[in-house]
């Protein structure tokens, strides 16, 4: 049995997401998404490229997960697939692409994370679980021996 593989999209939702019908009543959704770009360079320093934005679009039950999840500023990580956007008034003419989402979580922003650790409550004691034997490596009573280097 094969693997099954799609492509992916992560980012944050840029502008205000809209949910209107379609011709024959399917919903759709409609956002831009921004992907903040950087490179490393050689002497170990990084460079702030500019953000690229792409429209991302839902339909159906997807259009519905990604309207109740989704909302302007929010990360994200959903799977689908980048598709050619034509021109109304000549099909034969590709003016873009946009990213058709079929699957998408919920990926918090480094704010959301911060603002989490920050108000997470100090007093919870650390908690242990104990794992069940069958989930645990048996120990070797080998000493253990490196790798061989390739």
């Amino acid at each position: 049995m094969a693997v099954r593989t799609h492509q992916s999209l992560s980012g944050y939702v840029a502008t205000e997401p809209s949910t209107d019908p379609t011709r024959d009543g399917t919903l759709r959704f409609y956002a831009r998404a921004g992907q903040r770009q950087g490179r490393r360079e050689p002497d170990g320093t990084y460079t702030k490229l500019p953000t690229e934005y792409v429209p991302i679009v839902a339909y159906g039950d997807a259009a519905e997960e990604a309207a109740a999840l989704l909302s302007k500023g929010a990360g994200f990580v959903a799977e689908g697939r980048f598709r050619p956007v034509r021109d109304r008034t000549d099909p034969a003419t590709v003016i873009g692409q946009e990213f058709e989402m079929w699957k998408v979580g919920r990926r918090p922003t480094a704010t959301e994370q911060a603002a989490a650790v920050h108000d997470a409550p100090t007093n919870q004691p650390a908690r242990h679980r104990d794992l069940s034997a069958q989930f645990t490596a048996p120990r070797s009573t080998r000493p253990s021996t490196p790798a061989p280097a390739l």
